[in-house]
């Protein structure tokens, strides 16, 4: 779903909400990070470092390269010498530090934009596990901690908007002012494996009309973002989004056999799930070719090309290229399956994903 958002609102579908599929992919992966390393924590007795590179290398980077190189190869074959500007965006990407390049530099450039949410990421792999690691036998510690740094960031984005005037694509695309989002996905990891706040968690799953509820303060506080603007965004929205979306996950996960939520757990829908991250990598590609190759035609017909293309690039993409890299993670997981078997105590539905179907 974070995907389809994502190609909807490049594709100017009209009420698609501005970056929420970035944000709900940001909690989502903070989660499945978390849990991964503390399930492997309690197996071994420590979390191996080493491991987890390799597992996120043999997970990111065959796919982003294979299209980096495609990519970098037809460009320059079809404009020939490229400019500084556009080789400053290929090199930025390479690096995983796109984000920053689109923080700073307002050109009419965007080669490989999206690859901006794929930077963080990486920058994120480069700080948590360690962290976590360092507190893994002490989960309160760390669940202050993870509290401390969140709501530190959301005052600095706030201050650095209101007080200090920085333009929307720093606090838009910069790690320091997103880290947060990805922090809730990992504190509500921390908090499940702890086992605390059960009595809020039993509410919250208690009857499925709750999860009806969050849903929809989500898409109110989408619009009104679409009415308030960069200000409710940054003082808001990014603030209550992430905490809504952790809320939401939990719930999905408890009703996920019920007949409202039932659908995320569809042959179909899990496929997709299985190739969103090639569809991300292939998306802006591919929302280009749909809407030059039906430009004549209705927003339906140009949306349903792209997302039938996105659809094929990345089964392509996941079936010649990740699949046996996916294959080797195996290898280099300790104790057993890379997620456990229930994804949160108490809750009534299991998390029980494929390794290869999830994009951690």
């Amino acid at each position: 779903m974070a995907v389809l958002l994502v190609i909807f609102n490049h594709l100017g579908v009209p009420h698609a909400p501005e970056g929420r599929g970035i944000l709900t992919f940001f909690v989502l992966s903070g989660f499945l990070i978390t849990w991964t390393l503390l399930r492997e924590s309690d197996r071994c007795g420590d979390v191996s470092i080493r491991d987890f590179y390799i597992r996120r290398g043999l997970r990111i980077f065959p796919a982003f390269y294979v299209l980096w190189a495609l990519h970098f190869t037809i460009t320059w074959l079809m404009q020939g010498r490229l400019s500084a500007s556009a080789l400053a965006d290929y090199a930025t990407a390479f690096f995983y530090v796109r984000n920053y390049r689109r923080a700073v530099s307002v050109h009419p450039h965007q080669y490989l934009g999206p690859t901006w949410a794929l930077s963080i990421e990486e920058q994120f792999y480069f700080i948590w596990p360690w962290l976590l690691r360092f507190f893994q036998k002490d989960l309160r510690r760390l669940t202050y901690l993870l509290i401390a740094i969140i709501v530190a960031a959301d005052i600095y984005r706030i201050v650095l908007f209101f007080r200090f005037h920085v333009s929307r694509e720093w606090l838009t695309f910069a790690f320091d002012s997103r880290v947060d989002h990805l922090l809730v996905g990992c504190l509500l990891a921390v908090l499940l494996k702890r086992g605390v706040m059960r009595e809020f968690w039993a509410l919250m799953t208690s009857q499925i009309w709750i999860s009806v509820i969050v849903f929809g303060l989500i898409v109110a506080s989408i619009a009104l973002d679409g009415q308030y603007g960069l200000a409710y965004r940054f003082a808001v929205g990014f603030v209550v989004d992430p905490l809504l979306t952790a809320v939401l996950l939990v719930q999905v996960i408890a009703f996920a056999h019920t007949w409202i939520w039932g659908w995320l757990n569809w042959g179909i829908t899990r496929y997709v799930g299985r190739i969103s991250y090639s569809m991300f990598l292939y998306q802006a590609v591919t929302n280009y070719w749909a809407s030059h190759i039906f430009k004549d035609r209705s927003k339906f017909v140009v949306v349903a090309a792209a997302v039938s293309l996105a659809v094929l690039l990345g089964s392509l993409s996941y079936y010649a290229i990740e699949l046996r890299f996916l294959r080797l993670k195996t290898k280099f997981v300790r104790g057993g399956s890379i997620l456990g078997q229930s994804a949160a105590p108490g809750l009534s539905s299991p998390l029980e994903p494929e390794p290869s179907s999830v994009t951690a």
